[in-house]
């Protein structure tokens, strides 16, 4: 311990901690020379007897001697052990209550260290006698209200201590109550003075010393004391005193928040209501208001939990409090009310009060009169119908939320509770935009009550007034919102009111149709399908399918056969729930998360296996019409858009019984072999036999009748036996070697029978492997990514459960054909191949399933040795499995840098491709290497990237630059410059000017752009996932050049020549247009079409989304509004389009009429192209005005006065630079002409 404290304060310049030094050293010099072992007791020993020789001449003792050994004394007595300081207590105390007794002789430092003494002594003490400590007690008692701050502090840190160390002990009532006693002496000190007295303004400023301590204290006093001090506080809370309300406020927190303190509910209660009124008074006051909303939050819920019937009786007065500072404006104690309602809501409003309420409005509704007055629940409901008054309009968004969670608790009673407030939130959707912009909210609201009271009661509600004659009062705006929002319907309201609905829509329909009245007519057809449109939302978790389903069986299935339109969502309502049913039946809980709404729990929760059991089966009853119809609409129709017809006959398929599958799917095979031997036929046979035209179907009306049946027999797959699974297998096999769409599909059925049938390929997987060897050959590209998904599933099923010499084998190949998919044009192919390899690396390097690291290593070596190969293609190919296995394994990282050498060979080729799969190789090492491997092979690494040939080099210079940015970015700029070859320096000066002045740019704009750059490097940090472009992108194969001239011809000195100035703007302008390509690349359009989040730091990104949005909608815009008669009629004037066009460029006549010279003599190419511009009504040359006989333009009869329109080059607005460069400069060049004539026209002559 002497050499931890010695070791501590060696080097420090503080005084008392040097005066501890010496102290220290001279007690370790004195405890050596007696010979006595170095232990905490021997230093307590000296400590204790330094002390007690002090405190007898107090007087006369240096306070800094006296301040060193107490600090010394606190820094020992936690290394002592409990007994020992109990023994010894009595003799430990008295040397440090006699000089703290005389604190007038002590400083602030000795005050503090023998304070936290005390509270050391009192944590060891007996803790069953009171009398044993209460001296020690009294003194730390005495400066918890100490004027001096560091006392204070200390005095309150030290009671907290103590009174932690007291829990569970006799001794805590008694220390408690010395607190309440002091609290209590200084309220009657005040509260008996009538004068604003010294004696008095001392006392209040005690009383804050005092609430300052109870914020860490209260909780740990004892349950008396508690509620002593409690009444003390209510007491104090009506000075409305705002210092010592947040005080109070403060630590009434700590007390709720405590989670095993109890105290008097009714005591807190009636504190928590005295808050809660006075907070409107203190509305300029945000942070007290703020604490005052959170403590009202856990308060409540805490009185609650001890006593739920004293507290639901206050509800109603802290709701109305907190709607009250909603109104206030303050901004963080609105969200903090907001919270506050929201939680007490779904915490103290219980089925008792609901069911109190609703028994009462029940009991109300036949009487006119009613005798009794509100309940709890119904004024709670009131207060939160209040919220959507205009005076809270700012907060409209936060109200929406309130009554969401509202109706959310209620549940099906909110029909009663809530009835005034659904209808209040109709009536919001009048409000137009540009006074409402919380729609969305509002939608969300609605639906959240839709959820609450289900699409029966809402709609008796919020009907949806179709009876009316004049359709536009339909509330055409529920429909979203019942198709979003609907779950635990029942089927039966589907069928007797939407149906029947529909029915009637539809004989208005055609009445319209009858009178002409097409714009009606085609708003009854759109209500049509938007009622048809909610068959899918009340498929969500209904709540009679096993009763009402089959009544709906007829009425379905005429609607497929009969209406085109509304096939799709009502194949989509059958799947969703014949997938609802089955994946709850196999245990899939994959929807089942926290963030489900209380209703749709609710919901949920109906469906036992019982009830899941039940609606199978009247699904499965019904399975067989269903199937027969879906089968003839899909074999009459054109086509299936979207597949829903298939996927719909697949779901029934993976439900029904086998025979009825059967009788389906054997007469569909046979009309498929005859579709097949037809096609065949036709094949062979001679387009002609003679003089006659053999009449059978042509080929390509062949090849689709058997590509629909393809399909229709692979949508029975999941209802399929063995036998039948081995059948359709048989069938397709001829179609693995056919060509284009007939293989695309055989493929895919292929992959579809090995996905669903485990068992079937455990079974046949020789067969299959030897299959997918035999039918390589004639694999067409287009079946190429259902063909590596069939190898993926096979090689998968391999790798997993098959001996190791054997899976070597089968994996050896295949492989070839897996590393050559790498270099697919198509991404899902690419992927998939990626994949496989993937897969078959985690197989071999798995030691949980028998995998070792060598075998993984082993498999890296097979793939590296595609490096051998003799096209480029191959060796491009192989160096991209490397670098995938390498990103994804950090085990073969080692392996990798064996392989550098063959890659530095090959950056020599004068093959782009190979190069550029060689640099993403090293991209990818460089990035997943530590800093010492790279160290290690830096100047192999460095030497490799320079040692290359000059014009593959230039052609890739952004790639080289940009590997060695991340070499001095994990190296340092001094190691890479130390193996840096003499003749590429200027290479790395060039890096770290760029890097310098990028910095100096950052730190210039310090604001924006810093954020943006640093949202970028954010942004690139969280994506980890492999992405092939940015490994192996082109990008820096146009933009090359530039960066050489930057660093070769820095050492030239003076203005730069005309031409290096031209070399370095088309330079500029390739590099521009290599980061709009890298920026604009398929995969990244690919990656924002799926709803990848927008980085709002981000300030470029963000402009580039905002322009590119606004620039779609330009297009989208037309220049000219359809008119349309009252009757929906598109209404044309004839050359009306033209006549405008005319009158516009009738005011541009000046410049007309000098364009109307220039087009006499363009070239032969321009005028044919003004003259295709001309024909279509946008462009005229002025040609009708030009004279004959001179030049110039003469009038014409009835015509404007002589004009020309110029039309601009298009390739102005060109996104090529170049191409907008060239387009300048002829318009340069014509306004040059066209000026120069102007000034020739105005020139004086000669005199």
């Amino acid at each position: 311990m002497c050499d931890y404290i010695l070791s501590r304060l060696s080097n420090s310049l503080v005084k008392e901690h040097q005066r501890v030094y010496a102290t220290v050293g001279s007690m370790a010099q004195e405890l050596k020379d007696q010979g006595i072992p170095s232990t905490p007791t021997a230093y307590l020993g000296a400590t204790i007897s330094s002390l007690d020789r002090l405190s007898l001449h107090c007087q006369s003792s240096d306070p800094p001697t006296i301040t060193a050994l107490l600090t010394l004394l606190s820094i020992i007595l936690p290394n002592i052990s409990p007994a020992l300081l109990m023994k010894k207590r009595s003799f430990l105390s008295e040397p440090v209550l006699r000089i703290l007794l005389d604190e007038e002789s002590l400083s602030v430092d000795s005050l503090a260290s023998g304070l936290k003494c005390v509270s050391q002594l009192l944590a060891a003490g007996d803790k069953a006698d009171w009398s044993d400590s209460s001296q020690l007690y009294g003194l730390l008692m005495r400066f918890i209200c100490d004027s001096r701050l560091k006392v204070r502090k200390q005095a309150h840190r030290c009671l907290h201590t103590t009174l932690e160390s007291f829990q569970m002990y006799p001794v805590l009532a008694p220390a408690s109550e010395g607190i309440t006693n002091i609290f209590e002496r200084l309220l009657l000190l005040v509260g008996g003075s009538n004068s604003a007295t010294t004696e008095t303004q001392e006392g209040a400023q005690h009383i804050l010393y005092v609430l300052d301590v109870l914020k860490d204290c209260l909780p740990l006093m004892a349950s008396k004391s508690i509620t002593s001090m409690l009444k003390y506080f209510k007491t104090l809370l009506d000075l409305h005193h705002c210092h010592v309300t947040r005080r109070i406020t403060d630590s009434l927190s700590v007390l709720c928040l405590h989670p095993t303190r109890e105290v008097a509910p009714d005591v807190l209660l009636d504190l928590l209501c005295s808050l809660a009124l006075s907070v409107p008074r203190k509305a300029k006051f945000a942070d007290d208001m703020t604490a005052t909303v959170r403590l009202l939050d856990v308060g409540i819920r805490k009185v609650y939990a001890q006593n739920r019937q004293t507290c639901v009786v206050k509800l109603p007065v802290v709701f109305n409090a907190l709607a009250e500072i909603l109104a206030t404006g303050c901004k963080e104690a609105l969200f903090a009310a907001m919270e506050t309602i929201k939680s007490l809501t779904s915490a103290c409003i219980d089925d008792g009060l609901v069911k109190q309420g609703v028994h009462q409005i029940k009991v109300n509704e036949d009487g006119d009169i009613r005798r009794s007055g509100p309940t709890i629940i119904e004024k709670l409901c009131a207060t939160i119908d209040i919220l959507l008054g205009y005076r809270y309009y700012e907060v409209w968004d936060m109200a929406f939320q309130i009554v969401s969670t509202m109706y959310n608790k209620l549940g099906g009673d909110s029909a009663y509770l809530l009835k005034s407030t659904l209808k209040n939130l109709a009536d919001m959707e009048k409000l137009s935009d540009d006074v409402f912009p919380y729609r969305k909210q509002l939608h969300d609201c609605i639906g959240e009550a839709l959820r609450a009271i289900g699409p029966e009661t809402f709609l008796s509600i919020l009907p949806l007034n179709l009876e009316s004659k004049d359709l536009s009062e339909v509330n055409v705006w529920l429909f979203p919102i019942l198709k979003q929002f609907t779950i635990g319907g029942h089927l039966s309201f589907f069928l007797k009111s939407i149906v029947v609905a529909v029915g009637l829509i539809r004989q208005k329909s055609l009445m319209f149709k009858q009178e002409g009245l097409i714009s009606s007519f085609r708003a009854a057809e759109s209500l049509v399908y938007a009622l048809w449109s909610l068959f899918p939302a009340f498929c969500n978790y209904p709540l009679d399918t096993a009763d009402n389903f089959k009544e709906l069986v007829k009425i379905l299935c005429g609607a497929l056969q009969g209406e085109h339109d509304v096939r799709g969502v009502i194949c989509s309502g059958l799947q969703i729930l014949i997938q609802l049913n089955r994946g709850l039946l196999e245990g899939n809980n994959d929807m089942l998360n926290n963030e489900n709404s209380i209703s749709e729990k609710r919901a949920r929760a109906y469906y036992t296996i019982q009830v899941v059991d039940a609606n199978l089966n009247a699904l499965r009853s019904s399975a067989r019409d269903f199937l027969s119809v879906l089968r003839n609409i899909f074999l009459e129709s054109s086509d299936d858009g979207g597949g829903y017809l298939l996927s719909t006959i697949g779901e029934f398929a993976s439900i029904s019984d086998k025979a009825v599958v059967s009788r389906l799917f054997r007469p569909t095979m046979k009309k498929l072999a005859n579709v097949t031997y037809e096609a065949v036929e036709v094949e062979e046979q001679p387009k002609y036999f003679g003089s006659m035209q053999i009449d059978k179907q042509s080929g390509s009306s062949l090849l689709v009748s058997r590509a629909k049946y393809l399909d229709l027999a692979a949508s029975f797959l999941r209802g399929l036996d063995v036998d039948e699974v081995n059948l359709l297998l048989k069938t397709i096999k001829p179609g693995l070697e056919d060509g284009g769409l007939i293989q695309k599909k055989a493929y895919k059925i292929l992959s579809a029978i090995l996905k669903d049938h485990v068992d079937f390929l455990s079974a046949k997987l020789d067969d299959l492997l030897q299959l997918m060897i035999k039918v390589l050959p004639h694999c067409h590209f287009s079946a190429k990514r259902h063909r590596l998904d069939c190898l993926y599933l096979l090689l998968v099923h391999v790798a997993q459960d098959t001996p190791e010499p054997r899976k070597h084998e089968i994996i050896s190949a295949f492989l070839t054909e897996i590393v050559l998919a790498l270099k697919e044009v198509n991404k899902k192919t690419r992927n998939r191949a990626y994949d496989i390899l993937v897969k078959i690396g985690q197989a071999y390097g798995d030691e949980e399933k028998g995998g070792r690291k060598e075998n993984l290593q082993h498999f890296f070596h097979m793939v590296a040795g595609g490096l051998a190969g003799d096209t480029p293609q191959m060796i491009s190919a192989a160096v991209k499995g490397l670098a995938r296995l390498a990103y994804e394994f950090s085990d073969l990282i080692s392996a990798a840098y064996n392989v550098l050498p063959h890659a530095f060979l090959l950056l020599q080729r004068k093959n782009q491709t190979i190069i550029k799969a060689n640099l993403g190789l090293l991209k990818v090492i460089v990035a997943k290497s530590q800093a010492e491997w790279l160290k290690i092979h830096l100047k192999s690494v460095v030497e490799g990237l320079v040692k290359w040939q000059d014009d593959t080099r230039n052609h890739f210079k952004a790639k080289v630059k940009l590997l060695l940015k991340m070499l001095i970015k994990k190296c340092g700029m001094d190691a890479v410059k130390a193996v840096m070859p003499e003749g590429h320096l200027k290479l790395l000066s060039n890096i770290r000017k760029i890097k310098e002045r990028k910095d100096h740019r950052i730190a210039a704009n310090n604001s924006e752009d810093a954020k943006s750059v640093h949202s970028k490097a954010t942004a690139t940090s969280r994506i980890s996932r492999w992405n092939h472009t940015k490994i192996f992108s082109d990008f820096g194969t146009v933009a090359t050049k530039d960066s050489d001239v930057e660093y070769k011809k820095s050492r030239v000195s003076g203005k730069p020549s005309v031409a290096s100035k031209f070399s370095s703007k088309a330079s500029s302008s390739r590099l521009k247009q290599a980061r709009r390509m890298k920026k604009s690349l398929a995969e990244d359009l690919f990656d924002k079409m799926e709803d990848d989040p927008l980085d709002l730091l981000d300030r470029q990104r963000t402009r580039s989304a905002l322009q590119s949005s606004q620039s779609h909608k330009r297009k989208q815009e037309s220049d000219d509004e359809v008119e349309i008669d009252f009757e929906g009629r598109l209404v044309i004037h004839e050359g009306g389009r033209r006549n405008r066009e005319r009158s516009s460029y009738h005011e541009t006549d000046a410049d007309s009429q000098v364009g109307s010279h220039l087009s006499a003599r363009s070239s032969a190419v321009g005028q044919r192209k003004r003259k295709k511009t001309s024909d279509s009504g946008w462009a005229y040359t002025g040609s009708e005005y030009a004279s004959r006989k001179a030049d110039g333009d003469v009038k014409r009869k009835d015509k404007l006065e002589p004009y020309a329109y110029w039309p601009l080059d298009r390739k102005m607005m060109s996104r090529r630079p170049e191409k907008r460069a060239a387009a300048r400069k002829g318009m340069a060049s014509v306004q040059g002409r066209l000026w120069g004539r102007a000034q020739r026209a105005i020139a004086p002559g000669p005199i």
